[in-house]
């Protein structure tokens, strides 16, 4: 256990609240009945985020931290409390572990937020977006970074597995998440860069939503 995962990271509270307002903005509902998956997930805030939008979704948090089990499942449970939204599924899983010893879930979504801070854990990342990609043609890969020294290398892996991208800022206005589940450009990958600050997205703790 590395001891990250009790934080309430920055860059993940920036990419929940870009998430969740899209959703609830969306008349469509892109993600009832849709298998997402998150890795890296801590306190599975941007997890939160999808079932407090979309009840109807099959969500799945993991983490390589043990002790995030226990976290996901009483933040689910509290977010659950009054409310018709499920909680998301905690599960353990490694990033950098090999397909073969431990394979992704099945996922229609693919979700990561502020898990390159290595190039080598970067790398691994973009194997598993490869994977969830390959194992489905209508996979979507969203991943959110702040600007850790991994980037660069999770860009070039990915570009070398096929599935090029670059980072957009989020503050940059892109294509609201709801539509881009629903259109066939902007690609199959997102990646978004969020500055570190959770000033920035008009809240400084974990929005009330949840």
């Amino acid at each position: 256990a590395c001891g990250y995962a009790p934080r309430l990271w920055d860059c993940s509270v920036g990419l929940a609240r870009w998430m969740l307002e899209s959703l609830l903005e969306s008349p469509e509902r892109p993600l009832r009945g849709r298998r997402v998956l998150e890795l890296g997930a801590g306190t599975a805030l941007c997890s939160l985020a999808i079932v407090a939008a979309e009840p109807d979704a099959d969500v799945t948090a993991t983490d390589v931290d043990p002790a995030a089990m226990p976290l996901i499942a009483a933040a689910g449970k509290a977010a659950s409390q009054g409310r018709r939204s499920s909680s998301p599924r905690a599960a353990l899983l490694d990033i950098c572990a090999s397909a073969a010893d431990a394979p992704l879930p099945a996922c229609d979504l693919l979700l990561a937020c502020d898990a390159c801070y290595t190039p080598q854990l970067a790398a691994a990342l973009a194997r598993r977006c490869a994977e969830a990609l390959r194992a489905s043609p209508s996979a979507r890969v969203v991943i959110a970074d702040p600007g850790r020294p991994g980037q660069p290398a999770l860009v070039e892996a990915l570009a070398e597995a096929g599935f090029a991208a670059s980072f957009e800022r989020l503050d940059a206005t892109p294509l609201p998440f709801a539509e881009w589940l629903v259109r066939s450009e902007g690609g199959r990958v997102r990646l978004l860069h969020i500055d570190d600050d959770a000033r920035l997205w008009g809240v400084s703790t974990v929005p009330a939503m949840f």
